[in-house]
């Protein structure tokens, strides 16, 4: 029903107006804006479902690029804004009301009636846009709802890295050799387990990677030098208990012991204690005492530096129950007298290509292709005093020949450039 007052009539009908122009022509602008700020979303959310990331940050990212793009829509539309002023005189135009409306406006003239039925002026053409922004709703909800892969690109392990693997199985072989400190290898764990908590894209990441290779270096130096300071002790302690030098045996013991204090894996202290500390414990101990305590720390520290040598993940380290006296296993029926040694050690084998041994070779038939038989030694014999009588030169067997091709090379032009630029 059309309103009593005119005046409240027209000018309702007119911003009615301006609100289906103005939105019409940002809708018109904006919706094609929506479907490309959509676009490069939905594939960036793909990606991101697909490494198992996070999504919350895109969507963040989404929400404002779409009201940064609305925004930028509507100041693009502001030319083909209508104002009260301009609906009222597109009404007049439709309606041929003539100016009566504009009149009324500016008070020259009475308000005319509210006719009894209205239609709408305008009407919005809503297929381009809904396309728009129906393919722009239909790309995120592609992007969020189908099934994806895991990206192959990003490692997915049962467990942490590599190295803080290897970290820990040296960790463990020291601790139950009971020769490092164990507050040191709580402290080594502890790093190790930081490293392992990490989230899984992030322990393979360049540098968590890095940091596991630097803590597990770290850990093989520090207990191939607690090996090293140990099998020092010892041959100071061999020295002393062999009868020589008590004071030059006691200074090497002093270097070795401070090694065992403030190297970067201390020693137990426990068997820090049990030690002798200078020449008069020492001189305390009887040559048997100073052998036995030789071997055991011999023992050890071959053990400790084996488990740096060790340091491959599931790498079998030598234990303290492995091994016999000395280092070797039992042996087996028919051996040499005893197995090799399970531990590892950083010396380097004595095997060069220029050293060479005898064959000894009694049975003959059981040379192989390439062995060495023997060997004898010769000069020449020659008399300085015995006359050289005239010999005749050479003489040419055959008339010289030339002109003929002894090879012929058939390159292409690329084999020929290349060969010119080699032999400039």
């Amino acid at each position: 029903m059309p309103l009593g007052n005119p005046r409240r009539f027209w000018e309702a009908r007119a911003n009615s107006l301006v609100w289906r122009i103005n939105v019409g022509a940002w809708l018109e602008r904006a919706a094609p804006a929506s479907f490309a700020v959509a676009t490069p979303f939905a594939v960036a959310i793909f990606a991101l479902r697909r490494r198992q990331a996070s999504l919350l940050s895109a969507e963040i990212a989404l929400a404002v690029a779409l009201l940064l793009s609305a925004i930028y829509a509507a100041w693009r539309a502001r030319a083909a804004y209508y104002s009260r002023t301009e609906a009222l005189v597109l009404i007049e135009s439709r309606l041929r009301l003539d100016t009566r409306l504009t009149a009324a406006t500016a008070g020259l003239v009475a308000w005319p009636a509210a006719p009894d039925a209205w239609r709408a002026l305008v009407h919005w053409r809503l297929r381009a846009p809904a396309g728009w922004l129906g393919g722009a709703v239909l790309l995120l909800a592609f992007a969020l709802t189908f099934p994806v892969t895991h990206d192959a690109g990003v490692a997915r392990s049962a467990g942490p890295p590599p190295s803080v693997l290897q970290t820990r199985e040296m960790i463990a072989a020291l601790q139950d050799l009971k020769t490092a400190d164990p507050a040191e290898l709580e402290k080594l764990s502890e790093r190790a387990a930081e490293l392992a908590r990490r989230p899984a894209e992030a322990q393979f990441a360049h540098s968590a990677l890095e940091a596991a290779d630097a803590l597990r270096d770290q850990t093989a130096a520090a207990a191939a030098a607690l090996g090293r300071n140990l099998e020092s002790a010892a041959a100071a302690l061999e020295a002393a208990g062999n009868d020589a030098d008590l004071k030059s045996a006691a200074s090497r013991l002093g270097a070795a012991l401070q090694g065992l204090r403030d190297g970067p894996l201390p020693v137990n202290k426990d068997l820090l204690a049990n030690l002798p500390a200078g020449a008069g414990d020492l001189s305390n101990l009887s040559a048997a005492q100073c052998a036995q305590l030789a071997r055991q720390l011999a023992q050890a520290g071959q053990q400790t530096r084996g488990v740096a040598g060790a340091a491959g993940a599931g790498a079998s380290i030598a234990k303290g129950e492995d091994q016999g006296e000395g280092g070797a296993g039992a042996g087996g029926e028919g051996g040499g007298g005893g197995s090799a040694p399970l531990s590892f050690s950083n010396q380097v084998a004595d095997i060069t290509p220029a050293k060479s041994e005898g064959l000894a070779l009694g049975d003959l038939s059981r040379v192989s292709l390439g062995d060495k038989l023997s060997t004898t030694a010769g000069t020449h014999d020659v008399d300085p005093t015995r006359a050289a009588g005239p010999a005749a030169a050479g003489a040419i067997a055959a008339p010289a020949q030339g002109g003929d091709a002894v090879w012929v090379n058939r390159l292409t032009p690329a084999e020929r450039a290349a060969l010119k630029t080699f032999f400039k």
